[in-house]
């Protein structure tokens, strides 16, 4: 039996700091009692073929949805074709690495990232469709690390030597543009 969705019960696990989700092939939603977890500081979600990450609003109390959550990666998500919104600016204050992995129908990069203002690091693999960052990348306070492999598209136009939009990154600390693993 493949599991369809997580308990709505998990607002009761008010000390969790990590959650994984590995290969629920039949997950199709996050429970809406995640916004619940205030601790939670670290969220992976890697190979859930049919889950939507776009969690209901439910009236104006999601508009200010506060979560803590540090790190956040995605991976291997081929129903991805946008970012979850209302998890990432939840946590807009806290956020400091984000990683898309393997996402092959992102195609977009909202100007809404430019939010996330204690992000250090974001990591980008495999996301082939994926033809820009989002204007202003460059003005994101604490991004320390971007690193791109594997999207021909970010290769070509922010590479180091030729890429048009070059400028827009060079002042980052540690950049990594490369076709290569």
């Amino acid at each position: 039996m493949e599991l369809e969705c997580l308990p709505e019960g998990m607002q009761y696990l008010t000390s969790l700091r990590t959650l994984v989700l590995s290969f629920c092939t039949e997950l199709v939603s996050l429970p809406r009692s995640l916004k619940f977890l205030t601790k939670l500081e670290h969220l992976e979600i890697n190979g859930c073929d049919k889950i939507n990450l776009e969690m209901e609003a439910e009236g104006e109390r999601n508009k200010y949805l506060q979560l803590s959550l540090r790190t956040f990666s995605l991976c291997q998500l081929d129903a991805l074709t946008d970012l979850p919104r209302l998890l990432l600016q939840g946590s807009s204050s806290t956020l400091q690495q984000l990683r898309i992995i393997w996402c092959k129908n992102l195609s977009v990069l909202p100007a809404w990232l430019l939010n996330l203002t204690s992000l250090h690091k974001l990591e980008i693999v495999g996301c082939r469709k994926l033809s820009a960052l989002p204007e202003g990348i460059g003005r994101l306070p604490n991004l320390r690390v971007l690193a791109s492999r594997r999207c021909p598209q970010l290769s070509k136009r922010y590479r180091e030597n030729g890429g048009e939009d070059w400028h827009k990154i060079a002042h980052i600390q540690k950049v990594v543009i490369t076709d290569e693993d």
